[in-house]
């Protein structure tokens, strides 16, 4: 084995290169350990940065929820909304921010000028900005609306929504037979027509007096006449059955008017021919000279008569054609809707279309006039007489130009009053005095019927808005429909005439129950609406309303500045469906129509032909429907329930009552009503249905104008809703000072770094 032997270096030499190594090792070491302690505080600082980010982005989010916190007490508290009013938004999370982000500076004690903190996520604001804000009145009233559903949501509304989905489909229902009965009033006074010729034609051919409301009477009740008619002549033996007139009252009348001109002219003849043929100058006895008279003047009556009534047959023949294919159509749709209408209705339906028939000249209608036949037979007649009349117009001197009218006796014999026969058998004699069911009728017609169905003493509460500026609502579309309510209806809620006729027509009803069934859209979403507003706005009935406005959901619908008009607005729309109701209950009650018809003919005497008949009938049982409507609404009012649906049990007025039922009447009624079973609706029902046609965005508009209103007058006289903010979004920018990278590394003139910019963004709303 080999012995160790050390080496030493030679003497003199040295051993550079060994500490060169060792310098080099020892660099390095230092820069890796440099590199690695920077790399160390590098992570440390960016997982602090990462965590203050984390921090103030979460403290951001929590300050702007902690600012929607700070809602309008007054706005919730009595209204259910939330809104921030009067508050600095940007200060308020800039103090939040403040305090959160140096906690441990913000202690008691604290220095306020200390620039360290202890706390590793420190951070300094240095800038908090609102980029957007949204109000309440942002999206057309949409921001509001949602929140009172969500409000109403918590009303329970089960019982209210059974009750108006049940109304609706009651409505629903009576829908056909409203469309049915304004069918027929429409046929009905579409071929009225007829009977103002028909009128006309009764004056020309059998001499009865006429104006347009029918047949006239003296005053002692006997129908009255005119000179010239077609009738004035007659071809025989006067009777009844020889003059075809198939009333006794207008025969009886007219009887000392007819002249058989065919024994007038047999005695002109015997006359003429005992004249003696010398004398130049003939002189003829009494008898002679009177048959001479009395047939010229029938001859030149009848005539007259004939010439005037040829241009109204002419008229009716064009009338017929016109209205054959209406007549045709009202057929069919009788056909289709057979099984969907009441049976009494459809009876009804069937009168009516066997009068129409009747007029066009079907043959499975009625009594058919042949209009075309009676314009000949007067024509034939008009060839004959003319020239009689000319022969006889100038009185005869000598024996001879007596003699010429020889021929009169021929001539007549082709006179011929055959086919013109009108029908009057349902006139009968007037029995009423002055004081006449149908002189009251005449005058509603003339004036309106007469409304009433507040008590006499009633104030209704004046309160305005004509001092309020800024009213939300202005901010809202407005909804272009309008809700139903009768036209030339008066505030006091007198029918007017011209509302009358237009009843008369058939034209509101099927339209108004089309608005109420089918304007129910999106129910379950308008209900909780409804509810709402049921729960925080006052109405009519409520003793104690504490708002500005008195009748507040009169307002939601009507939007009208006072709250007497809002009110009565309310009024005519209910009165409108009551009335609406009611006649179609009349026109469906048999019992009722025959009341009525009984009484046209009896008392409206002067209505010869039966579709005028049909017409007056309608005028009664139209104004009896009326005035029972006026009795529900004045009991609504009062704050009873009324049956929605009228049936025989339900209908309160007698038709000789209907006229008779004063203010105070009315009124005496209504607080003692007490109503029958049934589906029951009450002023505030009434109020929800109407609601529930109204545009929602309309009413949440005028909500909010209630409660600006109300609130500027109970707590702050400056408050105006679209200074409350239902929402924002806010950015802010914090500063971290570092703390364990304060060198900047690479090309910068920067000494270092003082502090790391943070920004964050946050938006939130209620």
């Amino acid at each position: 084995m080999t012995p160790c032997v050390s080496a030493e270096p030679a003497a003199g030499t040295s051993r550079p290169h060994r500490r060169e190594t060792d310098g080099a090792v020892t660099v390095l070491m230092a820069i890796t350990t440099i590199l690695i302690l920077s790399l160390i505080l590098v992570s440390l600082e960016s997982a602090r940065q990462q965590g203050a980010v984390a921090m103030f982005r979460m403290n951001l989010q929590t300050a702007s929820e902690s600012v929607l916190g700070e809602y309008y007490a007054p706005l919730f508290d009595d209204y259910g909304l939330y809104g921030l009013y009067d508050v600095d938004i940007e200060e308020e999370i800039r103090s939040y921010l403040s305090i959160s982000g140096r906690p441990d500076q913000s202690v008691s004690g604290s220095s306020a000028g200390e620039s360290k903190s202890y706390y590793s996520y420190a951070y300094d604001i240095s800038e908090v900005a609102l980029s957007k804000t949204v109000t309440l009145l942002h999206g057309g009233g949409a921001i509001c609306k949602n929140q009172m559903i969500e409000e109403g949501a918590v009303s329970g509304i089960q019982e209210l929504a059974e009750l108006l989905l049940n109304a609706v489909k009651l409505l629903k229902e009576t829908e056909q037979t409203a469309e049915a009965l304004e069918t027929q009033q429409k046929v009905q006074q579409e071929l009225a027509v007829f009977e103002e010729k028909m009128l006309a034609l009764a004056q020309q051919i059998d001499g009865i007096k006429t104006d347009a409301s029918g047949v006239v009477f003296r005053d002692d009740g006997s129908p009255d006449t005119v000179t010239s008619f077609v009738k004035r002549a007659i071809p025989g033996e006067v009777s009844q059955a020889s003059v075809h007139m198939n009333n006794s009252v207008f025969y009886e009348q007219l009887k000392p008017q007819y002249d058989n001109v065919r024994t007038l002219a047999d005695e002109l003849l015997f006359g003429v021919m005992e004249l003696p043929d010398e004398e130049e100058i003939a002189v003829v006895d009494e008898n002679t000279l009177r048959a001479y008279v009395f047939l010229l003047t029938a001859v030149h009556d009848s005539f007259l008569g004939a010439r005037g009534a040829i241009p109204v047959l002419e008229e009716l023949i064009k009338l017929q054609d016109r209205f054959r294919p209406m007549v045709t159509e009202f057929e069919k749709y009788m056909e289709s809707c057979q099984s969907l209408i009441d049976e009494d209705m459809y009876k009804s339906l069937e009168e009516t279309l066997r009068i129409l028939k009747s007029y066009v000249g079907a043959k499975d209608g009625g009594k058919t006039y042949d209009f075309a036949g009676m314009k000949e037979t007067l024509e034939k007649n008009i060839d004959l007489l003319l020239p009689i009349y000319e022969m006889m117009k100038t009185f005869p001197q000598t024996t001879q130009e007596w003699k010429n009218l020889r021929r009169v006796n021929l001539m007549i014999l082709d006179y011929s009053i055959d086919g013109l026969e009108l029908d009057y058998s349902s006139v009968k004699k007037s029995t009423a005095g002055d004081s006449s069911f149908w002189q009251t009728v005449k005058n509603l017609l003339t004036h309106g019927v007469v409304g009433g169905v507040y008590p006499s003493d009633e104030s209704l509460s004046s309160a305005t808005l004509y001092w309020e500026k800024d009213l939300p609502s202005s901010s809202v579309e407005e909804d272009v429909r309008t809700l139903y309510v009768y036209p030339d209806l008066s505030d006091d809620g007198a029918v007017s005439v011209d509302l009358l006729k237009e009843l008369l027509k058939g034209n509101f009803l099927k339209k108004m129950l089309n608005r109420l069934a089918d304007g129910v859209v999106a129910i379950s979403e308008k209900l909780l609406l409804i509810a709402y507003f049921s729960t925080h706005m006052s109405n009519y009935l409520d003793e104690e309303p504490e708002g500005v406005m008195h009748y507040e959901q009169e307002y939601l619908l009507y939007g009208k500045t006072g709250d007497a008009n809002n009110q009565r607005s309310a009024t005519l729309s209910i009165l409108g469906i009551r009335v609406l109701m009611n006649i179609v209950h009349v026109f469906s009650d048999s019992v009722k129509k025959a009341e009525a018809l009984a009484v046209a003919s009896e008392f409206l005497a002067a209505m010869p032909f039966p579709l005028l008949v049909k017409v007056v009938q309608t005028v009664i049982m139209v104004i009896w429907a009326i005035q029972n409507a006026y009795l529900e609404t004045a009991e609504i009012l009062q704050g009873k329930q009324v049956p929605l649906l009228v049936t025989t049990g339900s209908f309160q007025l007698s038709l000789s009552n209907s006229l008779l039922m004063s203010r105070d009447k009315r009124i005496e009624i209504a607080k003692e009503y007490k109503p029958p079973e049934g589906l029951k609706l009450g002023y505030n029902h009434y109020l929800m249905l109407f609601m529930l046609l109204r545009d929602s965005d309309t009413m949440t508009g005028r909500a909010l104008d209630l409660i600006q209103v109300n609130i500027r007058a109970g707590y702050d006289e400056d408050f105006l809703i679209k200074k409350c903010v239902y929402g924002f979004e806010v950015s802010a920018v914090a500063e971290v000072s570092p703390l364990y990278t304060i060198v900047s590394f690479g090309d910068t003139d920067d000494e270092g770094i003082s502090a790391y910019s943070i920004p964050g963004n946050c938006a939130v709303s209620y």
